[in-house]
């Protein structure tokens, strides 16, 4: 997945996922906006055959590059977790 940096200034983070749909700006919007310091976090996708997501975060306090790696790492663990618990379910 190729990312594309439109914004990175102080406390504002725009980016766009090329070949991604919603479905992981969604999870990534959701988390970062359980996030005490988010002012702001959200997706959009201009049209579903554009294959393109584009994600903003806005932060009160705090670094948004920063939290956006933090929360794509804890995607990450809960994806290898129920990947773990899926093939001891299947067996």
């Amino acid at each position: 997945m190729e990312v594309l940096i439109l914004t990175n200034e102080k406390g504002t983070l725009e980016f766009e996922m090329k070949d991604s749909d919603s479905s992981l700006g969604n999870l990534l919007a959701s988390k970062l906006n359980d996030e005490k310091g988010v002012e702001f976090a959200g997706f959009k996708v201009e049209h579903p055959s554009e294959n393109r997501c584009r994600v903003i975060v806005k932060t009160k306090k705090g670094d948004p590059v920063k939290l956006v790696g933090e929360k794509l790492s804890e995607i990450e663990e809960e994806l290898e977790a129920f990947k773990k618990d899926f093939k001891a379910a299947v067996k």
